[in-house]
């Protein structure tokens, strides 16, 4: 009994010196949406092909007259054109965004997606494994994830796993100072090449 009395004492004062005193992060995903006066990015994007390896697509040079250019416009909302420059390039789409508590998709049209909604990819202060639910819509909050993309690997990111058929289900990913690097769903790729 002694012993089983030493071994809790034992335990019990080991125990109190490991209680975790690590705070969540605290972040904005102001720091990661990059919407900005200035922000402008380029794209590529594809149907999924099963066929083609990540790796190929990763390493062959895009066509630059196939790219998105993508300019912030205000307002949360993303202008897409195909072309070789954005000012003369052929619309292609919009993606708008709105911030409040949380951080929502509200218009898309790229690729083979089209809506409008309120659907909300995650909080203004995202943490690992929050997860958000609306009417069929559920994202979950994944961080400290590596994404590479054809113009670099980003370590600093957060990421909104999204399911549902109320929009654009798939890994929407978001890099620190930069902004939308890529999304993902099982039809549809939108890969970052350059961040202007």
């Amino acid at each position: 009994m002694r012993v089983f009395a030493g071994l809790v004492l034992g335990l019990s004062i080991g125990c109190k010196d490991s209680v975790s005193t690590s705070a969540p992060e605290n972040i904005s995903i102001q720091d990661y949406h990059g919407f900005s006066d200035e922000s402008s990015w380029t794209y590529r994007d594809s149907t999924v092909d099963l066929s083609v390896r990540d790796e190929d697509v990763l390493e062959t040079p895009p066509d630059e007259g196939a790219l998105l250019r993508v300019r912030y416009v205000g307002n949360g909302e993303l202008d897409f054109r195909r072309g070789t420059r954005w000012a003369d390039g052929t619309r292609a789409g919009v993606l708008a965004f709105f911030l409040d508590n949380d951080f929502s998709l509200t218009e898309w049209d790229f690729g083979p997606y089209r809506g409008e909604g309120d659907l909300p990819l995650g909080n203004e202060q995202p943490l690992e494994g929050q997860a958000l639910e609306s009417s069929g819509w559920f994202c979950k909050t994944i961080r400290r994830t590596e994404v590479e993309t054809y113009y670099g690997y980003f370590n600093d990111v957060v990421q909104f796993e999204c399911t549902g058929n109320a929009g654009p289900s798939g890994v929407w990913t978001f890099a620190r100072d930069l902004g939308l690097v890529s999304y993902d769903s099982d039809d549809y790729s939108l890969s970052l090449v350059a961040p202007w």
